[in-house]
């Protein structure tokens, strides 16, 4: 299972999500695609994202209401534990990047950031990612048992 941590502000989802599900859809094969919504009131994100992946969790409190790393770390960490995805795949956003290593750490797991494709798909996949100012490409393979945190650059999967 491929868990998508999407991206809202004020009830409007940021379109990074939707490139994000776009690569989970990749990456997954024959695995479902789980989606979570963080925020205060974040119920309309959800029911937009309703038929791009077999489920939507929402997390709503209020204080996902105004971001705070600590905060949406929990709540991700939460959700993690709970629903055990063997990768989490966030868009690499400034608001995600931030606190998408506090979550790989607080989890034990690998992060792979600046994701710009995939090869393969399940726990055998490979992630490309750029090197040294975009002059390389590195092909990245996680280590360990899962879960594996993957930030996936704007612009990179086309959210169509």
């Amino acid at each position: 299972m491929i868990l998508v941590v999407a991206e809202q502000r004020d009830g409007t989802l940021n379109r990074a999500t939707l490139e994000t599900i776009a690569a989970a859809q990749k990456l997954a094969g024959d695995a479902p695609i789980k989606a979570v919504v963080l925020g205060q009131s974040a119920g309309t994100v959800a029911q937009d994202l309703a038929t791009a992946v077999s489920e939507v969790l929402l997390v709503e409190h209020p204080a996902l209401g105004p971001y705070t790393p600590d905060a949406f770390t929990a709540a991700v960490q939460q959700v993690v534990a709970s629903v055990k995805p063997v990768y989490v795949l966030l868009p690499h956003t400034y608001h995600m990047r931030d606190f998408a290593p506090m979550v790989a750490v607080r989890m034990g797991a690998s992060l792979i950031t600046d994701v710009v494709g995939t090869n393969g798909t399940g726990s055998s996949a490979t992630f490309v990612r750029p090197m040294f100012q975009g002059k390389l490409s590195a092909e990245v393979r996680p280590q360990g048992d899962g879960p594996r945190c993957v930030t996936i650059q704007i612009g990179a999967f086309r959210a169509d």
